[in-house]
């Protein structure tokens, strides 16, 4: 068969471009569903375990506050890189145990539902600060601002590298990594306080701060690929208003 009759016979069977594509999709129906609503319904997938560890982080807040004032601060962060393990171990749970490609064919996008129990967690994390922080302050007698970047520092570091280690190793061994990771910040933020007690003085205050903000942006960074490296849209706007 020559060339020339190659050609014809497949623009006699090209198809014909579309039309009305657009009013064809829209006429089409669809479940609507509110941006709150996923959000709020993405809540009993959580496991229960979770919300239970996550608020038994107060107790020792509450012990600190009562019977060990003066080191009230440094006992609840060695427990804020544990808060940051349960945050990580939950939002990654469907690349840690190879479910990705399963959870990516259900009704909204993987990339949604990781990014709905970010938020859930999130917001439930930050009111734990919301009151660690004042106690630990009241108990200690040191500055707000102290306070915060001190309890902040060790949760963001842990944060940081876990999700670094879950995005390199997608494995379900990858999640004792960030156990290793979690207990290792926590045992170095004690050892500090003790063997290295001038770094908590006042006038070393700028250079806490400055490891705040860098593990903060370096924490983004870390979402930010997660998210990148996950298939599928960041929202699904057809099934949501």
């Amino acid at each position: 068969m020559n060339r020339e009759l190659k050609k014809q016979i497949a623009k006699a069977f090209d198809a014909p471009t579309p039309g009305r594509k657009v009013q064809f999709i829209h006429s089409l129906p669809r479940p609507h569903i509110s941006t709150k609503t996923f959000i709020c319904s993405q809540i009993p997938f959580i496991k229960k375990s979770v919300w239970l560890m996550s608020i038994l982080i107060l107790l020792p807040v509450a012990w600190a506050a009562s019977f060990a004032s003066e080191n009230t601060v440094w006992i609840v962060s060695a427990f804020t890189p544990f808060l940051a393990l349960l945050l990580i171990a939950e939002s990654t749970k469907s690349a840690i145990y190879g479910m990705n490609e399963l959870e990516m064919s259900a009704r909204f996008s993987l990339k949604s539902v990781v990014l709905a129990r970010l938020i859930i967690l999130g917001v439930f994390n930050f009111g734990i600060f919301c009151i660690i922080i004042p106690v630990c302050h009241v108990a200690n007698s040191i500055s707000f601002m102290q306070t915060g970047v001190y309890l902040f520092v060790p949760y963001l570091l842990t944060t940081s590298i876990s999700l670094y280690l879950v995005r390199r190793f997608r494995n379900k061994e990858v999640i004792y990594g960030c156990m290793a990771v979690a207990v290792f910040v926590s045992g170095v933020n004690m050892t500090l306080r003790y063997m290295a007690d001038f770094l908590f003085q006042t006038n070393y205050l700028v250079w806490w701060i400055v490891a705040a903000l860098f593990l903060f942006g370096i924490t983004a960074k870390e979402f930010y690929h997660t998210f990148k490296k996950t298939e599928g849209f960041i929202w699904n706007f057809a099934l949501t208003d």
